[in-house]
């Protein structure tokens, strides 16, 4: 598979090369867009490469199409709920079973979501469009064909997003071919025509966001405040649709600042800010609340010595209410996920204990003493719970043995780490915004966008290849010529299942005509991909990236 797609990006990379020198026209426009939409119809059809994301989009749809939040139970809950015997108690959980036990399709789907027992994490605009494929589907569809309307409308996104990326390039005065670097990319029609990932939406909404934006840039000397505010409304939708694009909120608003005044720049922080509280709070702070038959074992017996047993008032099944956290899948992606990550994990792996890990999982690249990441995650763990039970007003119940635990410690280093990468990549995005919008030049602005995409998708613990696609929109405007190798590079993490599946155990060995060479004897499958693969994926990218800037510099 991965030959197939190095031979797909080298025709993608001969045929950007051609295009450009082209002379730009309609006709050429007009063929750009059509090849993309053979390209991306001829996949539509292929059932999704370990990928299954799409099921609980799905699932999430027809949730929302009953009028009930796709964040109040979790896919495993309603589960549950189907193999008990007798009724459900809970009349909204009850008809959540119903809904799985309507159509064979929509049970198969909800049976092979991924970690199901989180609810949604998907936010309310993605999840209209889930719901506009699950109201457009037929109930007698089998699961494939819901698939194939669900890529089908997610693929529109990606198609309309091309058009927008055809009028930027107009807008910041790069010929129109370049429009190609999207339309033909390789790893998009993989992600959205045959992943079917949601990103297409966050994509088409941030960049509709900053094409107004640039139009409105190029066509007067302040910002009409009214302009400002459908921009601002334009990139809520987006952060609506998908959290990354909050990341370009600096860019923004330094530019509404600095071109429009202050005026302009409450008109549009007001839009972005409280149109994009209102799609988020139903998954960040809505709480819902169930009930739940509780049977007080505890107090069913009361063994008295001497004495016969009492039975007590309370030992027959009571009703409690639960709280449900509709933001346990969000959080849960924020704090413990990592995958195909290579900054973040040299930072992660020398800032926490390696002395418990077993040898197969402990990292090669690890350089700083023991004793320094041992004495930086205690001094982390110590503070943080100072801060803690300060907040809570509370004293915290653990011991000092617990709270010292190893797995206490690594799971606060993942948050330290988090934390000071988050806080070098805020600054780096404050001072991208600043330098573009003290230029004034509408493509130097687009590539400040690109370049904070870029490194907040390089500084991230989950690298995932279509979270690449973000970047793909404004790759024209970069200047290095290795952002175009990247989204090759990244189709190496599928890697990562051939490596788990025929390497249970270490040694990891290969046998290319009939040879025997053993590429690590201490990692299993999974771990060579993480600590040996995604160096090969990321490295050489970063030294490309360094040696180009080395290069732009001196001249």
């Amino acid at each position: 598979m991965l030959s197939l797609f190095l031979l797909a990006f080298l025709g993608y990379w001969i045929a950007l090369t051609i295009v450009v020198r082209l002379p730009a026209s309609r006709k050429l426009l007009r063929g750009i867009f059509a090849s993309a939409c053979l390209f991306r119809v001829l996949l539509l059809p292929s059932i999704p490469m370990h990928e299954i994301d799409i099921y609980r989009y799905i699932w999430d749809g027809a949730v929302f199409a009953e009028g009930i939040s796709p964040y109040r139970y979790p896919p495993q809950d309603v589960l549950n709920a189907a193999s008990q015997q007798g009724g459900v108690e809970d009349e909204v959980l009850g008809r959540l079973v119903a809904l799985s036990r309507s159509n064979d399709s929509l049970s198969d789907s909800l049976q092979k979501i991924h970690y199901g027992t989180y609810p949604s994490p998907y936010p309310l605009v993605s999840q209209v469009v889930f719901a506009v494929s699950a109201c457009s589907t037929p109930e007698a569809f089998p699961l494939t064909k819901r698939m194939l309307l669900m890529k089908g409308l997610l693929v529109l996104f990606d198609l309309a997003t091309l058009l927008v990326v055809m009028g930027l390039m107009q807008q910041i005065g790069r010929h129109q071919g370049w429009s190609l670097a999207y339309g033909w990319c390789p790893l998009l029609m993989k992600e959205f025509a045959n992943g079917g990932h949601l990103d297409s939406i966050a994509i088409f909404l941030t960049t509709g966001a900053i094409w107004m934006l640039i139009k409105t840039l190029r066509g007067a000397t302040r910002l009409p405040r009214y302009q400002v505010a459908c921009t601002g409304s334009m990139l809520a939708l987006a952060i609506g649709a998908k959290l990354y694009p909050v990341v370009l909120v600096p860019l923004f608003a330094v530019l509404w600042w600095r071109r429009g005044g202050r005026g302009a720049f409450v008109v549009g922080m007001l839009s972005v800010g409280v149109l994009s509280c209102a799609l988020l709070y139903p998954l960040v702070c809505l709480k819902y609340e169930t009930s739940e038959k509780i049977i007080p074992n505890e107090l069913a017996q009361v063994a008295v010595p001497g004495q016969p047993t009492v039975q007590p008032l309370l030992a027959q099944p009571i009703k409690v209410q639960k709280a449900l956290d509709p933001s346990a899948g969000l959080r849960a992606f924020l704090k413990n996920w990592e995958m195909n990550d290579l900054i973040f994990m040299v930072v992660l792996e020398n800032s926490r204990p390696q002395n418990d890990v077993a040898s197969h999982k402990n990292p090669w690249f690890v350089v700083m003493p023991e004793t320094w990441s041992l004495a930086i995650s205690k001094n982390w763990v110590t503070w943080a719970s100072w801060v803690l039970t300060r907040i809570n007003d509370t004293q915290t119940q653990l011991t000092h043995q617990e709270l010292y635990a190893t797995q206490n410690l690594r799971a606060a280093s993942f948050q330290l780490v988090r934390i000071v990468m988050g806080s070098l990549f805020t600054l780096l995005a404050c001072w991208l915004a600043w330098q573009a919008a003290g230029q004034g030049d509408p493509r130097g602005w687009c590539r400040a966008a690109m370049l904070t995409l870029a490194w907040f998708w390089l500084t991230c613990p989950t690298q995932n290849p279509w979270y690449w696609c973000w970047i793909l929109p404004l790759l024209p405007a970069s200047r290095y010529r290795t952002w175009y190798v990247i989204g090759a590079m990244t189709m190496l993490y599928y890697l990562r299942f051939w490596f788990s599946a025929h390497f249970v155990e270490p040694p990891v060995v290969i046998n290319p005509l009939g040879w025997q060479i053993v590429l690590n004897k201490n990692y299993d499958g999974i771990y060579f991909f993480h600590f040996v693969v995604v160096w090969i994926e990321f490295a050489p990218c970063l030294v490309a990236l360094g040696f180009e800037w080395w290069l732009n510099r001196r001249r």
